[in-house]
């Protein structure tokens, strides 16, 4: 019963810690994908170069994408010109970082750890790619392929691990929801009733109609202040939640399992330490997790004496790698790319690693994992107040079928794990 009620514990503490930090992570999702534009991107991964692979890795690291969804974006980046050294950076870092997980980080992890994370996965997009610039510069170029026989590929290989929410789009007659300052500001003074409305109501009926038939022609291409504020809160709190609400609780009961399970006194022994890192990379890389949702198994082991370098490995090999994705990579873009990309991430990650533990260990600093609730009332207020509102909205998102799709993801990325151990053992 102690045990039970412990972990009950463990569980709601995990969640209080993460919530409000989650939920201003989904909000800033939206404001940068509505704000943002992608044409923009695109313009700075024409070349091969350190500098376009850093802005590209850059880019990455604050966008809130799972490594399924990442690969339409890097597909279509590629289709319009983007270099595979910059689409190599690119695949790195947005999945294993995001506005999200970065909050989440700092929530259990402090500050520190919080900007560490962004930087090793900054760095392993930069080497990856430059790897990548060095070992396909001179191969064949990718053959050309029509863009809807490449979307049509991508569908047949994400057919089972995507959400079936739609995804909708603010203009009718472009697919980027890109909207500058310039037309928020003309979106706002329309919805306001600015002073193009009231100048309207000095002038003739006959030219009165002809404004009017003029703006009903924009309204239908273009949307309205609100409609943009809706679509943010959308694209984070619907789109971006349906793809971690699942996982997120998979990985917060997994790391509360890992936590009672785990006996304190296992990384005691020299030896225990060296076999962490394998072990996280033979758990990381063909699980499908997301970044928040890899970030309270990670908090769960450093606390039961996994260094944190070893958990380092874990938080970055889990979101960038695992079956379904590796797939899907390989028809996009070749075995030679999907090798560099995999053995990029490990080999970078488990050398930084190392690295990480070693610097530790010499300055002979501890990474302190927080699991307790603030003693402070106005940080615990708002602890609750986005406990509450992240209930809520799983529960609204789970009625609305992000249960099922999630956990659908889920098994799309165990059955090859199971089918690979059963034949292990009919040996």
């Amino acid at each position: 019963m102690h045990v039970v009620t412990g972990f009950i514990e463990f569980l709601w503490l995990t969640f209080l810690l993460l919530a409000p930090m989650l939920l201003l992570g989904l909000f800033l999702s939206g404001v940068m994908h509505v704000f943002i534009s992608r044409e923009a991107i695109l313009r700075w991964f024409r070349r091969d170069g350190l500098k376009t692979v850093a802005t590209s890795a850059a880019i990455g690291v604050p966008m809130p994408l799972c490594s399924c969804s990442v690969v339409p974006v890097v597909a279509e980046m590629r289709r319009k010109g983007a270099s595979r050294s910059a689409c190599m950076s690119f695949l790195i870092t947005a999945p294993e970082t995001g506005a999200d997980s970065i909050l989440v980080t700092n929530a259990f992890f402090g500050p520190v750890v919080a900007v560490v994370r962004p930087f090793v996965s900054f760095v392993t997009a930069v080497v990856s790619g430059l790897f990548c610039i060095g070992l396909l510069r001179d191969s064949d170029p990718d053959p050309e392929r029509p863009e809807h026989e490449s979307v049509h590929e991508h569908a047949e290989h994400c057919s089972d691990c995507e959400h079936d929410h739609e995804h909708t789009s603010l203009f009718s007659d472009r697919d980027d929801c890109y909207v500058s300052l310039k037309e928020l500001g003309r979106f706002a003074l329309n919805w306001f009733g600015g002073l193009s409305s009231r100048s309207k109501r000095s002038i003739p009926l006959e030219r009165e109609q002809t404004f009017a038939v003029a703006d009903h022609i924009a309204d239908s291409r273009s949307p309205d202040f609100w409609t943009v504020v809706k679509h943010v809160f959308r694209y984070g709190f619907v789109e971006v939640a349906d793809d971690i609400l699942f996982a997120l609780l998979v990985g917060i009961t997994l790391g509360g399992l890992l936590y009672f399970v785990i006996p304190s006194d296992l990384m005691a022994h020299e030896h225990a330490q060296w076999f962490a890192y394998p072990v996280m990379l033979l758990i990381g890389v063909p699980l499908y997790i997301c970044a928040s949702a890899s970030t309270p198994i990670a908090a769960a082991l450093v606390a039961k004496g996994v260094s944190p370098g070893a958990a380092l490995v874990f938080l970055m090999t889990g979101p960038a790698t695992n079956t379904g994705t590796i797939a899907i990579i390989v028809s996009q873009f070749g075995a030679r790319f999907t090798t560099i990309y995999v053995v990029g991430v490990i080999a970078v990650t488990v050398i930084l690693g190392v690295a990480i533990d070693v610097a530790l260990l010499t300055m002979g600093i501890s990474i302190a994992v927080n699991l307790e609730a603030s003693d402070s009332h106005t940080i615990l207020a708002l602890q609750w107040g986005g406990a509450v509102g992240l209930a809520a909205l799983i529960i609204w998102r789970f009625k609305a079928g992000a249960l099922r799709s999630g956990f659908d993801d889920l098994m799309v990325n165990l059955r090859p794990m199971g089918r690979r151990v059963a034949a292990y053992w009919r040996r």
